[in-house]
């Protein structure tokens, strides 16, 4: 019997990775909120205020060790409150430049690839 669960799923390798990010709408003014953890297709961060599922979010991804920052589009498809008040935020890219995404998935490969 094959297992279904959501690393199974993912088309890109995802990496912890913690850096800040800054999430807006139209209908909400800059949020700044710490990334945990990075794909090439999506991203999951913490947050002190609640965005809500399938809400829109314009992101920029700052992430000082490459010393880039790099902006997308995504849909919060995962939101969960953790047991320290704050919110977890599973968000999909909807838009993000082609090079970009390559960027992240470069990264993301530098940093789970396996020591020889």
């Amino acid at each position: 019997m094959a297992q279904s669960n959501t690393e199974d799923r993912r088309h890109y390798p995802r990496a912890d990775l913690e850096f800040d990010v800054s999430i807006d709408s139209a209908e909400m003014p800059e949020l700044p909120v710490k990334a945990l953890n990075l794909s090439a297709s999506g991203i999951y961060c913490v947050s002190t205020e609640r965005l809500g599922e399938l809400t829109r979010v314009n992101l920029a991804l700052r992430i000082e060790d490459e010393d880039m920052e790099i902006k997308a589009r995504a849909v919060v498809i995962r939101e969960e409150q953790l047991p320290n008040g704050n919110y977890g935020i599973g968000m999909f890219f909807t838009s993000i430049a082609d090079e970009d995404r390559a960027t992240i998935a470069e990264l993301v490969a530098e940093i789970t690839q396996e020591p020889d």
